[in-house]
């Protein structure tokens, strides 16, 4: 591990996951709301915080005209691939300021162009509306921009990792060509909270606490069934799945979401690589100072240059 990462642990240990107890603790029933707005205005500050000092590549950002949830990253003549991107953060908040950091550089590293998306969130927009959003983009891009299928790759992280998990069950039901490749970092996969490291690296991860979770669950699902395989991709059939790569932390509360669905989809006959990190913290590569985030960026490169057809 090396000492930018474990200086980020000792941070996120000290500040945020305090934090993220404290939200858990004051979500009485009725003020569910309220939490989460302040838990946004904390993400917000954060978020500024992170990225007052812009040494992010000179990659071109842009807006989508008539599309005012969607952000183009290096969409320039002569990119031929495409990755949909899919922030994270429980489907209650969002940090677009580090995913638009985040984009440039995975744009620079993969030689694609990045669309990112601002999805609706709970609780305002519940379950299925996230994903509802998440497909429409992928149907988008395939018939409106005319991205080839072959040189398309969906990603996220936590839980953009499900919605790309979940994303890519739509597009089998929904008859559309699925992408080359998918990627998923510290992906949410079950959200009847059936994993043992949700509760066994409760005081190991240095970012999430256990605590969180069933109110991101109430807040997004509502009454709907936890165990549904729209909902809860570990159980789902994912035998027409894509080359799938996933990426997981050895302390993390949801370690074993991703290690259960990549060998699920292994298991099942899909081309499935796992990156098992040790005591990273959460989503570690989106973190540009840490040497960890460089390491995990050359294994997404390889993944993407072997199977989203390489650019000529």
């Amino acid at each position: 591990m090396s000492w930018q990462m474990r200086v980020l642990n000792a941070i996120s240990r000290s500040v945020v996951k305090p934090a993220v107890k404290r939200a858990s603790a004051q979500a009485t029933v009725g003020e569910e709301y309220a939490t989460i707005q302040k838990l946004r205005g904390w993400v917000a500050n954060m978020d500024a915080f992170l990225t007052r000092r812009d040494t992010a590549p000179s990659v071109a950002v842009e807006p989508v005209a008539d599309h005012p949830d969607y952000l183009w990253v290096n969409n320039e003549a002569g990119v031929r691939r495409t990755i949909l991107y899919l922030h994270g953060g429980g489907m209650v908040v969002h940090v677009p300021g580090l995913y638009t950091q985040w984009a440039q550089r995975l744009a620079a590293a993969t030689d694609a162009r990045v669309l990112l998306i601002d999805y609706r969130l709970a609780p305002e927009h519940p379950y299925p509306a996230s994903n509802e959003d998440c497909l429409e983009a992928y149907r988008w891009l395939l018939e409106d921009q005319g991205a080839a299928s072959e040189r398309l790759v969906i990603a996220g992280d936590s839980a953009g990792g499900y919605l790309t998990l979940t994303t890519l069950l739509r597009i089998q039901e929904a008859g559309l060509a699925r992408p080359a490749c998918a990627i998923a970092f510290s992906p949410l996969a079950d959200f009847s909270l059936g994993s043992d490291s949700i509760f066994r690296n409760e005081s190991a991860d240095p970012l999430l606490s256990n605590r969180l979770l069933p109110l991101v669950r109430k807040l997004v699902l509502g009454g709907h069934a936890a165990t549904d395989p729209l909902v809860s991709p570990v159980y789902a059939d994912l035998r027409n799945f894509p080359p799938l790569q996933v990426h997981v932390s050895s302390n993390e509360i949801i370690r074993d979401d991703g290690l259960r669905i990549a060998q699920r989809a292994q298991a099942q006959g899909v081309i499935s690589e796992m990156y098992h990190w040790h005591k990273t913290t959460h989503v570690h590569p989106l973190f540009k100072q840490l040497p960890e985030s460089q390491w995990a960026m050359e294994k997404i490169v390889r993944f993407i240059d072997r199977y989203a057809a390489p650019v000529a």
